[in-house]
């Protein structure tokens, strides 16, 4: 009831109006003493019948109401506070490994009494293999969808929940689980405007998962795909910076902070130049393409032959540069054979045109300095030229 003063007057009117309705029924039935007992009979039961009643109704339904409003407002004052808790979590993420557990934890904690699992697509985005889990679940009964496609919740691209596993209109996946869960709730994953995941919670009670819950968890999967592309972004972007973008190896700057590293920690080190034979020829002949195509083959074969913990850069236009933490001259000289019958494999296509390939190497134990490595290197890469290209001179202290 409103507590303005014209909705005060008209409840004042209507009572007044009542009781004189009252007064006049009375001394119309009685008279006498008989007709004031009637009148104050008659009036307090209209009063009451008419006004209080109807009345003590409808503030218990306002009140009512206003209960649910603010149970409301204090649910979805909670949901925002646990919404704006997982960003700050996963703004602290640094990789997709820690926005995972912050991901799975926000979920254990909303609902610790569900199951929760995170299945993510590979890098082709044809399989779905499960990357966290609630703590104290076997991995083993987790969900058996193994493509994007098979999943109802990635293929519809919005939250679904089924109340009952042995429902006709159920997940067929969770079907065949029927003896580990009574319900679930599956909301798909989006990263960079892809969905690419689904975020799963099932129960063994029978209790539903509800429309709040779905809600909650639809936030939590909403930021966590948000953090992953912005992770993704950064991470090719540093990519983008610290590679060369023909051939995807290491530009002049990465490398020598990399070699810094090892400096500082004392490892020693061998350097490799390396130069394509008549690389301009080979341009001026078969066009920029195909030198950009042996550019390519070039640093694909070149990663096939090196170890993982070797460093490789192209250092300019047709030049390569290796660092072999851990190697010496002569052990980065048969690295480059190695190399040299890799890459004449690499022409049996005929896709590219062949060509050789030149090196010169030396070791952290001819000089201090890298740049003094890489001038020592290139000396003997020139002495390699020199003495008919396609071979590989090791720098020595005597040279």
């Amino acid at each position: 009831m409103s507590a303005t003063w014209p909705m005060i007057a008209l409840d004042v009117l209507w009572v007044v109006l009542l009781t004189l309705a009252c007064g006049v029924f009375a001394t119309n039935m009685w008279s006498g003493w008989h007709a004031v007992v009637g009148y104050a009979g008659v009036s307090a039961v209209a009063v009451l019948a008419f006004t209080a009643l109807p009345l003590r109704h409808f503030l218990l339904a306002q009140r009512r109401t206003a209960a649910e409003r603010e149970r409301l407002l204090a649910a979805e004052s909670d949901r925002r506070l646990f919404e704006s808790q997982v960003i700050r979590a996963l703004d602290m993420a640094e990789d997709r490994e820690g926005a995972l557990d912050v991901a799975i934890g926000a979920v254990h904690l909303a609902l610790p009494g569900a199951r929760g699992e995170i299945l993510l697509a590979d890098s082709s985005r044809a399989h779905l293999a499960v990357v966290a889990t609630t703590g104290g679940h076997d991995l083993s009964a987790s969900c058996a969808v193994d493509t994007p496609r098979r999943c109802p919740a990635v293929r519809n691209g919005h939250a679904l929940r089924f109340d009952r596993s042995d429902a006709l209109d159920a997940c067929p996946h969770l079907k065949v689980r029927s003896g580990d869960c009574a319900s679930a709730l599956c909301v798909p994953l989006s990263v960079m405007g892809s969905t690419t995941g689904v975020l799963h919670l099932t129960r063994r009670d029978p209790e539903p998962f509800t429309t709040a819950d779905a809600t909650l968890v639809s936030g939590v999967a909403q930021q966590f795909g948000s953090r992953i592309g912005l992770l993704t972004a950064m991470a090719q972007s540093e990519l983008q910076a610290s590679t060369d973008p023909l051939t995807g190896l290491l530009n002049r700057r990465s490398l020598e902070d990399a070699v810094r590293s090892l400096t500082n920690s004392g490892t020693a080190y061998a350097v490799v130049i390396l130069d394509l034979d008549h690389f301009k020829v080979l341009n001026d002949t078969h066009g920029h393409d195909a030198g950009d195509r042996a550019l390519r083959v070039f640093s694909r074969v070149l990663r096939g032959v090196v170890r993982d913990s070797d460093l490789l850069c192209r250092y300019g236009g047709e030049e390569f540069l290796i660092v072999m933490p851990r190697a010496s001259a002569v052990d980065a000289a048969d690295v480059i054979d190695r190399l040299r019958l890799e890459l004449s494999a690499a022409f049996s296509d005929g896709r590219t045109p062949a060509f050789t390939v030149s090196a010169g190497t030396t070791d952290s134990a001819q000089a201090e300095e890298f740049a003094e490595l890489v001038s020592l290197a290139d000396r003997a890469l020139l002495q390699a030229k020199a003495g008919g290209r396609n071979r590989t001179v090791a720098h020595a202290a005597s040279v």
